[in-house]
C-alpha cells in the first residue's frame, strides 16, 4: 500500500533545509574548533571515544555541534544528536530519545548536546552505556561544565576520554559575524569589545541594533543601557528564573572583587548553611571561575549583572554596596589576616564611579594577586623597577632593600609579576636612610608643617609600576594597616596616565615636584591622616564616590588644614591669638579661624573658647600649672602690663618672661595636636 505524504511534509523540510542553509551562512570563524573535532571524531577509528567539549553559556557550543553535525552527515556518517534540554536526564529518557524516529537507529556519531543538564544521568553514562558501545562509535558531549572528577579518576576512561575547552572567538571572528548580521562596520568594534568575544552576546547585540533602527531610534549607548537586552541575555545564561535569595547571591557577586560565602553571609544576612548553599550554586555556574581568592564572574555577565541590579532598584544596589563596604573596612582595619585581599576589596569598590572607571581599568584585576615581596621576588622586582624608572632608580630600590624588605610589595597575574610597589615608612630622627631625596623631602616638608610625634611614620610609595589599579590595590592595604600612620606621600611621574588622576580623586593633596638623583621630577600626592582616620577618610569617599555624581565635591576633606600654615607661622599665631584674646573683633582676624581648630563656619568667639580650654588644660596637669595660670593671668583675665602680671603671678619678671614664653610654645603645641588629632589628643 502506498500512502502519500502529508502536503504539510515538504514545506517543512523545505524551511528546515532553509534554516540550515541559514545557520551555514552566518557561521563564523571556529576553523581550528572544527579541525579538532574532525580529526578526534570522524577518522577511522576515531581518535577517542568520547571527547567532551565544554564552556561558559553564550561561547557557542551548540551552534559549533550543529555545524559540525551538518559537516559530519555531509561526510557520510549517520548522526544521532540528543539534547538534554528536551529529553528527561534518566536512562528511560535517554534511551527513548535514542529510539526517536527520524534518525539512525544504529549511528555512527552520538551527540549529546547541554550535557551540563545531564545531573544524575552522567554517572549511568559512564558506568552502564557509553563502555557498552563499539569503539567505532564516538561520542561528543558539548556542556557548560568538564567531566566530572570520577572521568578523569576511572582508569577505563584515561586514555579514551579527552576534553575540550570552547573559549570566546577571536577579534576577527567576532567583527565578521556582527558584519554578517548587517551590522554597520563603524559600530562592530565597540560591540566587539562589549561581547568579549561570546557568540551568543555579539548575535543579541546585533539584533538588538537592527531592532532599535527598525522601530526609528537609535541604538543604546551600550548594550547593557538597554534592560530588555540584559534580561534577555541574563535569562539565557542562566537557563532559570532565580529564587530571590540566588539573585541577591547574584548582585554580590557582581559587586564584589571576589566573592566567598562569608562576604555571602555577612552581606546578605544569612546563616552559615545558606550562605554555603548560595556559594556552592554560584560555583556552579557556567560563567563563574573559581580563584584561589573566591569566585569571580566574567566580565560581560558582571557588567550586565550591575545593568540588571540597578535597574531593578537603586536602593537596593546602594544598601548593598554600603553592607559590603562596611564589612570588608571593618575586617581590613582590624589588621586581620588576607589583608592584601581585603584592600584590593575595598579599592575595587571605588570602581562604582564613572569618574574613577575612566581614569584607570579595572577590568581584569580580579586575576591580580596582590602579596608581600619574598627574598626569592627581589631580582625580578628590581629587575621590573630598573626597566620603567631607570638603573639608578633600581640602585636606591635595592638601598631600600637592605634597609627595609618590607617595604615592597607586588602583584601577580597567572603566576607571573604584573606590578611593584616599593612603600617604605619613615619615622623622625631616623638615620642610615638611603640617598633619596625623595625621602629627605618628605621628611623635612612634614617636619616644617606638622612635626611627626614619637612612633608616628610617613608611608612613602616610593615607585609603582604595572595597572594603577594594583597600585591603588596595595596603598588602600598600606593606608589602613600601617601602624602609626600620619602622613603618606605617594609619589607619581608626570605623564603617568591613571594613578595620578586616581590619586586626586582619592583626595591626595598635589605637593611641589621634587627632583631625585636622577633629574627625574617626582609627583608627590599627599594625605595627613592625623585626626581623619582611615574608617573616616575611606567611608567619606566611598558615598561620595557612590552618589556618582559631577555636581558632588571632588574629593573628602583631606585631613587637617596644616598644610596652608607651617608650624612657625601656626606657633606665631597661637602667640598673637592670646594677645587679642580679650577682642574678638582682633581675634576675627587670626589664621587659626581656617584651621580644624574650629568648626567651619566658628567664629572668633569659638576660637576664644578654644583657647581658654588650652589653658585649662595646662592648669590641671601636675607638672604644668604654673605655665597655665601665667596664660590666666596674662592673657583671659583682664587687660594688665606683663610687669603686672608678674606680680600677680608672685614671679620676677625674667622668671615671669621665661615662664610666658614656655606657655606659650606649649600651648602652640596643644593647639596642633588638637588640630592633627581632634579634641581628644592620643
Amino acid at each position: 500500500m502506498h500512502i502519500a505524504p502529508s502536503p504539510q511534509a515538504p514545506r517543512a523540510d523545505y524551511r528546515a533545509g532553509v534554516a540550515s542553509a541559514r545557520r551555514q551562512r552566518l557561521f563564523a570563524g571556529r576553523a581550528a574548533e572544527l579541525h579538532l573535532l574532525r580529526e578526534s571524531l570522524l577518522g577511522t577509528p576515531p581518535g577517542c571515544q568520547v571527547l567532551w567539549l565544554h564552556g561558559m553559556a553564550g561561547v557557542g557550543k551548540s551552534t559549533l555541534l550543529r555545524r559540525f553535525v551538518a559537516e559530519a552527515r555531509e561526510a557520510g556518517k549517520a548522526v544521532r544528536v540528543v539534547d538534554m534540554r528536551s529529553t528527561a536526564p534518566t536512562p528511560e529518557g535517554f534511551l527513548g530519545a535514542l529510539e526517536a524516529p527520524g534518525g539512525p537507529a544504529e549511528p555512527d556519531l552520538l551527540v549529546i548536546d547541554s550535557g551540563e543538564l545531564l545531573g544524575p544521568l552522567e554517572s549511568w553514562l559512564r558506568d552502564v552505556y557509553l563502555p557498552g558501545l563499539p569503539a567505532s562509535r564516538p561520542v561528543l558531549v558539548g556542556a557548560r561544565r568538564p567531566p566530572s572528577a570520577e572521568w578523569r579518576t576511572d582508569p577505563q576512561w584515561w586514555d579514551v576520554l579527552h576534553t575540550a575547552v570552547l573559549g570566546p572567538m577571536s577579534d576577527a571572528e567576532a567583527a565578521r559575524l556582527l558584519r554578517d548580521r548587517g551590522v554597520p562596520e563603524a559600530a562592530v568594534p565597540s560591540l566587539t569589545r562589549a561581547a568579549y568575544g561570546l557568540p551568543l552576546a555579539l548575535a543579541l547585540f546585533a539584533e538588538a541594533r537592527q531592532q532599535a533602527e527598525a522601530e526609528g531610534v537609535g541604538p543604546a549607548d551600550a548594550p547593557e543601557d538597554s534592560p530588555e537586552l540584559v534580561c534577555e541575555l541574563l535569562r539565557l545564561l542562566l537557563r532559570e528564573s532565580p529564587s530571590p535569595a540566588r539573585s541577591d547571591a547574584l548582585a554580590v557577586l557582581a559587586l564584589a572583587r571576589v566573592t566567598t560565602e562569608e562576604l555571602i553571609r555577612h552581606t546578605l544576612d544569612v546563616p552559615v548553611a545558606e550562605a554555603h548553599a548560595l556559594g556552592n550554586w554560584l560555583r556552579g555556574l557556567s560563567f563563574v571561575q573559581s580563584t584561589t581568592e573566591g569566585l569571580v564572574p566574567h566580565p560581560l555577565v558582571r557588567r550586565f549583572l550591575l545593568a540588571d541590579l540597578r535597574w531593578r532598584g537603586l536602593e537596593k544596589y546602594e544598601r548593598l554596596h554600603r553592607v559590603l563596604h562596611a564589612h570588608v573596612t571593618e575586617r581590613l582595619t582590624r589588621r586581620t589576616g588576607g589583608r592584601w585581599a581585603l584592600g584590593a576589596a575595598l579599592a575595587h569598590l571605588g570602581g562604582v564611579s564613572r569618574a574613577v572607571r575612566e581614569a584607570v581599568e579595572w577590568e581584569g584585576t580580579d586575576r591580580l594577586h596582590v602579596r608581600s615581596a619574598r627574598a626569592e621576588d627581589r631580582d625580578a622586582i628590581l629587575g621590573v623597577l630598573g626597566a620603567e624608572h631607570g638603573p639608578a632608580a633600581a640602585a636606591t630600590a635595592r638601598a631600600w632593600w637592605e634597609r627595609q624588605p618590607s617595604a615592597f610589595s607586588l602583584a601577580e597575574e597567572g603566576g607571573a609579576l604584573a606590578a611593584v610597589l616599593v612603600a617604605p615608612w619613615l619615622e623622625a630622627g631616623a638615620t642610615g636612610l638611603p640617598d633619596d631625596p625623595v625621602a629627605e623631602a618628605a621628611l623635612a616638608r612634614t617636619r616644617e608643617r606638622a612635626p611627626l610625634r614619637r612612633g608616628e611614620r610617613i608611608l612613602l610609595a616610593r615607585w609603582s609600576t604595572g595597572s594603577p589599579a594594583a597600585a591603588a590595590f596595595a596603598l588602600t592595604t598600606l593606608w589602613a594597616t600601617v601602624p602609626r600612620l600620619a602622613v603618606s606621600w605617594t609619589c607619581t611621574r608626570a605623564g603617568r596616565p591613571g594613578l595620578p588622576t586616581l590619586l586626586g580623586l582619592y583626595g591626595q593633596r598635589r605637593e611641589a615636584p621634587v627632583t631625585d638623583r636622577e633629574g627625574e621630577v617626582v609627583l608627590p600626592y599627599v594625605q595627613d591622616w592625623r585626626g581623619t582616620g582611615f574608617t573616616a577618610w575611606s567611608g567619606a569617599l566611598f558615598e561620595r564616590l557612590l552618589t556618582d555624581d559631577p555636581a558632588a565635591p571632588t574629593a573628602p576633606a583631606n585631613g587637617p588644614a596644616e598644610a596652608e600654615l607651617p608650624w612657625p607661622a601656626f606657633a606665631e599665631a597661637v602667640k598673637h591669638a592670646y594677645r587679642d584674646a580679650q577682642d574678638l573683633r582682633l581675634l576675627a582676624d587670626s589664621p587659626l579661624l581656617g584651621t580644624r581648630l574650629v568648626p567651619p563656619a566658628g567664629d572668633a568667639a569659638a576660637l576664644r573658647e578654644v583657647l581658654v580650654q588650652t589653658v585649662e588644660r595646662l592648669s590641671g596637669s601636675a607638672g604644668q600649672r604654673q605655665l597655665g595660670e601665667v596664660l590666666e593671668i596674662t592673657y583671659l583675665s583682664g587687660p594688665r602690663s606683663q610687669r603686672a602680671a608678674a606680680s600677680h603671678a608672685r614671679l620676677s619678671f625674667s622668671t615671669y618672661r621665661r615662664r610666658l614664653a614656655e606657655a606659650l610654645a606649649k600651648a602652640a603645641e596643644l593647639l596642633r595636636e588638637r588640630q592633627l588629632y581632634g579634641v581628644e589628643v592620643r
